[in-house]
């Protein structure tokens, strides 16, 4: 995944499993940890914190966060929807959501990006692999649309 470089600020980390999966230390200004694997407090920098808690139910405020990290959460959690929309609601506006997934064998419209657009998220840089284990693998980045885009795209629907 592409943390190392984009993750800076208030980051939230859903899904890391060691601390070779952690972002760089050196933009962060805080993180929050959920879902954490073999992360050992001992191992955490002092401005990481370590949070029990599910992707569907995350106890943060609204726009907390300007980069949230998740691994497998969405397909993982009990309630992918529901998660999504948690994650949406505590990423800051401007902020980006930086995705590794599972995908479907069978289908191309992948779950887990079907769930991240009912948050209200649009992907980006999407990639595709299939390693030799299956499932297939789709990672990317996901942001709120574009005020602009959203405008354009009402008018084109013919709403006000």
């Amino acid at each position: 995944m592409s943390a190392g470089r984009r993750a800076s600020g208030r980051v939230l980390d859903i899904g890391a499993g060691h601390t070779d999966d952690l972002p760089a230390y050196a933009h962060i200004c805080h993180l929050a940890l959920v879902g954490a694997g073999e992360v050992r407090d001992a191992e955490l920098p002092l401005q990481a914190e370590e949070v029990d808690a599910a992707p569907e139910d995350l106890p943060f405020p609204d726009r907390a966060f300007d980069v949230v990290v998740c691994r497998f959460a969405l397909t993982r959690a009990k309630h992918p929807s529901l998660a999504a929309r948690e994650i949406a609601r505590v990423l800051r506006r401007t902020g980006q959501l930086l995705f590794l997934d599972t995908a479907p064998a069978t289908r191309l419209d992948v779950d887990a990006l079907m769930h991240l657009r009912h948050g209200g998220l649009i992907t980006h840089d999407v990639e595709w692999s299939w390693p030799r284990a299956e499932p297939p693998l789709v990672r990317g980045v996901a942001t709120y649309p574009n005020p602009q885009y959203v405008r354009e795209a009402a008018w084109l629907r013919g709403a006000e």
